[in-house]
């Protein structure tokens, strides 16, 4: 075997490396982005209802856990990367920036959301002194 077929058997391999990396890069952020939307969608559901009175839960709760999908994105990309690949490490550090970019926005969206509603629920008759925190 020559040098040259050496070079040209090792790009194959890492071709095939690079793609499967990819594969599976795409797959992490799919799983990540559908754990975001089922927490989105459990706290959403809490204000779906016919009572006037009824208000939803704060947002609080959801967003401590939404905090876990970029934490295990960093964890996956410091395993990618003692695994050396690159692709990987470097597509889930690009999740838990743009993760932790969202959940930023959406603390201040879920806190109007849930003050607007507990507002509504007080002018429906629930007894309110003051509105409570969101916090």
């Amino acid at each position: 075997m020559t040098p040259r077929d050496r070079r040209g058997e090792s790009r194959g391999v890492n071709a095939e490396a690079e793609r499967t990396g990819k594969g599976v890069a795409m797959a992490l952020a799919a799983v990540e982005l559908a754990a975001l939307v089922l927490i989105w969608l459990s706290w959403v559901s809490s204000y779906w209802s016919w009572d006037p009175q009824s208000y939803g839960d704060p947002p609080g709760p959801y967003l401590q856990k939404a905090a876990f999908v970029p934490a295990a994105a960093l964890v996956a990309a410091v395993v990618a990367g003692i695994r050396r690949v690159r692709v990987v490490a470097v597509g889930q550090v690009i999740m838990a920036v743009v993760i932790c970019g969202i959940l930023i926005v959406a603390k201040d969206a879920g806190e109007h959301a849930y003050e607007t509603s507990y507002r509504d629920a007080c002018h429906a008759g629930v007894v309110c002194d003051a509105p409570p925190s969101a916090r």
